[in-house]
């Protein structure tokens, strides 16, 4: 029976069971004017990845414990579970990019993905390629939870079971879903229910399907016009990281390999300032980052040092700044990247950008500190995923550019301001993910 949102009391949201009874506009409606509770969120990125498709209840239940699945919501993906039986498919684990979610990771393109699944101990790994193919994370099968690379030798050829016969792929069923649902594999069959691996650039999902359940399923092909029409209602919320920056965090984004962390010991005597020494001690910078027309590279630490006579000319230095202030750190296409000892600040020697047109090298400041510099890197790595390959409730590329340079403003009020070097410079760098697709034009 369907309930009207006159007839829908507070807590709704909280439990799954009503939620399912009660009709989608009406929850729509109660969550308009501000209704709350776990189920918001799932409920809205449910409509928002697959669709406003009027489905059965039960195919409903799915796509509402996937999304809580994605957001992490596992008790409520339980008790979906419990209220809804019947579900045509349902989720193991999904590392799967939430619609607004403007996160490091997963964030898959045209050159990333899934590589495999290998054996490993008593259990089995999946193999992602990720950062353009350069790096590999694996994730535990089982959860789905990222886990540490393994010993390359001790990995082996992955178990699997073959489906029983008759057991029907998800492309033979008649069913609302994203376009990847088509494609996706079964690999492994777990108390007589099929595992399927869904793959999109959006990320990886295992779900699985009961036999028994699907016995009078209609039979057809899956339709996915509804997912390319996006939410019908209110959008998601986005999501992005809270908080300072901490190494674990650096590590997701740039990758483990592609981070220094100095010890008191290690750092160089020339970097002065109190808090580029701690940011280096206790978060760590990228030693590598790139996007398209963009790359940043950190030079050794025997490289760190002051300005050779002549590389720096007075008339390029702004006023109250001398050579004998900065500390060569790293390079960038369109200069070297200088710290200023004393103060922290963050410096390149270039002449991409100068306030009266062409000319020679300047120094101009782009960063306030070292913390602000990596999160202006970071965050480019951050909204790749939304910028290349939106969901239809992000709009477009020129519209992610818009709240990603929002959030840059939040960040560093001032510092991408168009027309000014900072910002010209800066734009040249994001100019990968807010004007170029995937593969770089």
């Amino acid at each position: 029976m369907t309930e009207h949102l006159d007839d829908i009391p507070d807590g709704i949201l909280d439990d799954p069971r009503r939620l399912l009874a009660a009709g989608r506009p009406a929850v729509r409606a109660l969550i308009e004017d501000g209704g709350a509770g776990p189920g918001r969120e799932v409920f809205l990125q449910a409509e928002a990845i697959f669709g406003g498709a009027d489905v059965p209840r039960a195919e409903f239940a799915a796509w509402l414990q996937f999304a809580a699945r994605m957001l992490g919501e596992h008790a409520y993906a339980e008790r979906i579970a419990e209220a809804e039986p019947g579900m045509p498919w349902r989720t193991v684990w999904a590392w799967w990019r939430p619609v607004n979610g403007f996160v490091a990771q997963p964030s898959l393109t045209g050159y990333d993905g899934y590589a495999g699944r290998h054996g490993y101990g008593d259990g089995v790994l999946i193999e992602v390629r990720t950062s353009f193919g350069q790096e590999r994370t694996w994730l535990d099968e089982a959860t789905g939870r990222p886990v540490p690379a393994p010993d390359p030798d001790a990995l082996t050829p992955a178990p699997g079971d073959d489906p029983a016969d008759g057991t029907p792929d998800l492309a033979d069923l008649e069913l609302t879903a994203p376009e990847c649902w088509e494609d996706a594999s079964a690999v492994t069959v777990v108390e007589g229910r099929t595992r399927h691996l869904v793959e999109s650039v959006h990320g990886i999902a295992l779900i699985e399907t009961d036999p028994k359940v699907l016995g009078d399923w209609p039979r057809g092909e899956i339709d996915w016009s509804s997912a390319e029409e996006g939410s019908p209602g209110p959008e998601p919320r986005a999501v992005r990281p809270e908080g300072p920056l901490t190494t674990a965090r650096v590590a997701e984004v740039f990758g483990e390999r592609r981070v220094l962390r100095l010890s008191e010991e290690e750092l160089p005597d020339a970097v002065e300032h109190a808090g580029t020494r701690e940011f280096l001690r206790g978060v760590g910078v990228p030693t590598y980052w790139a996007c398209h027309g963009g790359e940043f590279e950190l030079l050794p630490l025997d490289a760190w040092r002051a300005p050779a006579d002549g590389e720096l000319s007075a008339d390029g230095l702004p006023q109250g700044v001398t050579p004998g202030d900065l500390l060569v750190f790293a390079r960038v296409d369109y200069g070297r990247l200088y710290l200023h000892r004393s103060a922290g600040t963050v410096h390149i020697w270039t002449k991409v950008t100068r306030p009266q047109g062409v000319g020679h090298p300047f120094l101009i400041a782009i960063a306030p500190d070292l913390d602000v510099f990596t999160r202006c890197l970071e965050a480019i790595n951050r909204y790749r995923n939304a910028c290349w390959h939106p969901y239809p409730d992000e709009g477009d590329q020129e519209d992610l550019a818009e709240v990603y340079l929002a959030e840059m403003e939040e960040l560093a009020p001032g510092l991408f301001e168009r027309g000014t070097p900072s910002g010209e410079l800066w734009s040249c760098l994001y100019a990968g993910i807010t004007e170029l697709s995937e593969d770089g034009f």
